[in-house]
């Protein structure tokens, strides 16, 4: 018979080997849930922005169709509307109800409440329209900023004296949009675009507006 060979004891991880180990799987999870957490927001932030460009799509479907709104008659128009400082609220209206001031020269209302062509409404929000949805935003995203641009070509935000924003699509318009900031007064512009933020406000995405009706989500600023 062979000697029997003394047998090599086996040998376990140090507690050193098993630190590193651990340290390594720590580090591979704090960056996989970390990337998972910023795909998220990526994603969260993308469609509340596109929840916007389709709410403005709806309201663009009413107006553009004459839909009636709680017995209205005739044709009122329809349009979201974007206040300075409220953040994560926006308002959708059926455009109803005249103001106290002369509606816009590119309103077509009528001449007159009387006329065969008279609409409801003044293309601008009234507290009086009619509401058809109050849309609030969670999770921290928020409209930062809204900006519209002049007839002359410059550019007015709520960032500076921009107030507030229309965007009303009434049918039978020389343009398919009419979009109006507030600042004193009443301002008729020729696109608008709607600032949509994560919550640490890093992350950004615009939904832009043209005077033709043209409604888009991007990633960087409107042209």
């Amino acid at each position: 018979m062979e000697p029997i060979s003394a047998m090599t004891p086996a040998r376990g991880f140090t507690l050193i080997e098993m630190l590193v180990v651990l340290a390594i799987i720590a580090t591979v999870t704090m960056i996989t849930l970390s990337g998972q957490a910023t795909f998220n927001s990526s994603v969260l932030l993308t469609d509340s922005a596109y929840t916007v460009a389709l709410s403005l799509r709806q309201m663009q479907a009413f107006g553009l169709s004459s839909r009636s709104f709680n017995g209205t008659t005739n044709t009122a128009g329809y349009g979201a509307h974007f206040v300075k400082g409220t953040g994560g609220s926006y308002i959708l209206f059926a455009d109803t109800a005249k103001g106290a001031f002369t509606p816009l020269a590119t309103c077509p209302v009528g001449a007159s409440a009387t006329a065969p062509d008279a609409k409801p409404g003044d293309c601008v929000y009234q507290p009086a329209d009619g509401l058809v949805q109050q849309y609030s935003f969670g999770r921290g995203i928020s409209v930062t900023n809204f900006c519209g641009k002049t007839a002359g070509g410059s550019t007015i935000c709520s960032s500076g004296t921009l107030n507030s924003l229309d965007i009303t699509f009434v049918r039978s318009n020389t343009t398919d949009t009419i979009i109006t900031g507030q600042t004193s007064g009443s301002t008729v512009l020729t696109s608008a675009e709607i600032e949509v933020s994560s919550p640490d406000g890093n992350a950004k995405r615009y939904v832009c507006v043209s005077q033709i009706g043209q409604i888009s989500v991007s990633n960087s600023r409107c042209p």
